[in-house]
């Protein structure tokens, strides 16, 4: 079964959490829920494994009675159920890989407070994570997964190590995603950031920082151009929508590809085909 029954890990660490109340949380989570998952992550330690998916919303082990709440109602929206049935549609849809599936309760108790995100999600070459609340609809659940499941489909036929992806390549990976979950579920379910900034604004900053840097080597060094940095000149979300746009205009010049064609084709010859080609020398 791709998704994986992780009720039964966190079953294990909520109990484990009420019994062993003089052991470090952090150290429970990391038995009980870490520990398990390197099955998928055979290369690190669990300790490494923790912090890696910390930055991408684990909760907070601190928090375990408020994740258990969360845990059981998620398990009444049948969470898993519409994880697996949209793997499964997609996955013929798409003609993509077989993966495993994780699903476990977000952080929402960290720093930003009440705007502490709902969601989030994590793509790997054979596993993708899913970072949950009990707040979100079904429609909410399906553009998450589609988004990461695109990614798995794009990881898989570049076959890159991360230290070997390129900028174009992270651009378009971003890219892909944000335009099939559009093309599947509308545009009602676009992330803001497709239209953030003007075409104008955003062509200046694709000539004067994209371009000279799309054979930049590293997923850790395309941090700034996709998130933005204030300090490199670089306004937030920036490299999203720009790898939205491509992905756009190709279609629009090209006509409608279909997205199990779509992210078959290189970085190169989307990025050539679409209003971002490179200038001709």
């Amino acid at each position: 079964m791709p998704v994986i029954n992780t009720q039964i890990v966190l079953e294990r660490f909520f109990t484990a959490s009420k019994e062993q109340i003089d052991k470090n949380p952090y150290a429970i989570q990391c038995e009980y829920i870490c520990q398990p998952l390197l099955v998928s992550f055979p290369r690190i330690s669990p300790e490494e494994l923790q912090y890696e998916l910390f930055n991408h919303g684990l909760f907070d082990p601190l928090e375990w009675m408020e994740s258990k709440r969360v845990v059981e109602k998620m398990e009444k929206m049948n969470v898993w159920q519409i994880v697996e049935k949209e793997y499964r549609l997609l996955k013929d849809l798409w003609g993509g890989p077989e993966v495993s599936i994780y699903i476990l309760p977000i952080n929402t108790n960290g720093e930003m407070g009440e705007h502490a995100p709902v969601k989030n999600g994590v793509a790997y070459s054979g596993t993708l994570l899913l970072f949950l609340s009990d707040e979100l609809s079904s429609e909410a659940i399906k553009t998450l997964f589609a988004h990461e499941y695109n990614h798995v489909c794009r990881l898989n036929y570049l076959g890159k190590a991360p230290a070997k992806i390129l900028l174009m390549d992270s651009l378009l990976i971003e890219g892909l995603a944000e335009f099939a979950v559009q093309d599947l579920y509308g545009e009602e379910f676009s992330s803001p950031w497709v239209n953030l900034y003007s075409y104008k604004k955003m062509m200046k900053i694709w000539k004067r920082y994209f371009l000279p840097s799309l054979n930049l080597v590293g997923t850790d060094s395309h941090q700034p151009f996709l998130y933005g940095d204030t300090k490199k000149r670089l306004p937030k979300w920036i490299g999203y929508q720009i790898g939205y746009q491509i992905v756009a205009t190709y279609q629009q010049r090209n006509g409608f590809t279909a997205n199990n064609e779509l992210y078959r084709k290189s970085s190169e010859e989307v990025i050539a085909g679409s209003d971002f080609a490179l200038p001709k020398t």
